[in-house]
């Protein structure tokens, strides 16, 4: 049977590593899949393998379904590697979370770094710094140079106000309904093993390069329908050319200034 992956095991693969402090978070459940002490005791539920005895069996019964639904679960403690988390301590609650099938649970999490991993470094510096002007601590992005685009989105959003009402506006009035559109969108089923939250750092690159940025007049639906539009035309400059001002007329207005296509197959405005 499957065991829980251990910790140890893992870091020695990474080398010296450095931690950061990340905090009381939100933790998918179905990212918790190792230990730091109990590994060989545990599956890959977080199920016992040894013989339990009677203390033990005590203790796990103490989570039941309703406790787990309807009671609050102290959270555990977790150490953060390669997008995976592994337990310090809680290993019970992780077990009666994944039998009862609880998808959240909330854990103070330390984020291990590997020394010689420089866009982990990179990364973890610019989500840091996105949560600290942001106050944002639950969007989660893979490729987290992102984070750095996300920023800038907020700083441009309803400027004059504070940064956190600006921060929260953005996240509930503008992020979340359009990561929603993006889950339901052909470009989620072209890409169904990327985050939806990723999906849209692609599309908001693409209108960075072309226009400057997502355009605000038009519903999101149109300006994602352009995008995949625009996706699926030819790669020469000649097929792509009128096809991309027309679809900039009608999202800006107005006829836009010439556009070249990068060798990289990105577009900027010349």
């Amino acid at each position: 049977m499957r065991k829980a992956k251990c910790f140890n095991d893992e870091i020695r693969r990474h080398g010296p590593y450095a931690t950061v402090e990340a905090g009381l978070r939100v933790i998918e459940v179905d990212r918790i899949t190792g230990s730091v002490n109990k590994c060989q005791e545990l599956d890959h539920r977080f199920r016992s393998q040894r013989r339990r005895d009677r203390l033990e069996t005590w203790r796990r019964g103490r989570f039941d379904e309703h406790s787990m639904h309807f009671h609050t679960i102290p959270p555990i403690d977790v150490y953060l590697l390669d997008g995976e988390y592994y337990v310090i301590d809680g290993n019970r609650r992780v077990g009666a979370a994944k039998k009862f099938g609880l998808e959240f649970m909330d854990a103070n999490v330390v984020e291990c770094v590997p020394h010689g991993d420089e866009d982990a470094r990179r990364g973890v510096v610019s989500r840091r710094r996105f949560e600290q002007q942001t106050g944002l601590k639950n969007i989660r992005l893979d490729q987290t140079s992102g984070y750095a685009e996300l920023l800038q989105e907020v700083e441009e959003f309803s400027q004059g106000d504070p940064m956190g009402e600006r921060a929260g506006s953005w996240y509930t009035g503008t992020f979340l309904p359009r990561v929603e559109v993006i889950g339901k969108s052909e470009l989620k089923n072209q890409y169904p093993q990327r985050r939806q939250e990723d999906l849209y750092l692609l599309v908001v690159r693409f209108y960075r390069e072309l226009m400057g940025g997502v355009p605000s007049e038009v519903e999101f639906e149109t300006v994602l329908s352009a995008f995949l539009f625009a996706r699926r035309l030819p790669g020469r400059r000649m097929f792509r050319s009128f096809p991309l001002r027309q679809m900039y007329k009608l999202l800006r207005g107005r006829v836009p200034a010439r556009l070249l296509n990068n060798r990289d197959g990105t577009w900027k405005i010349d």
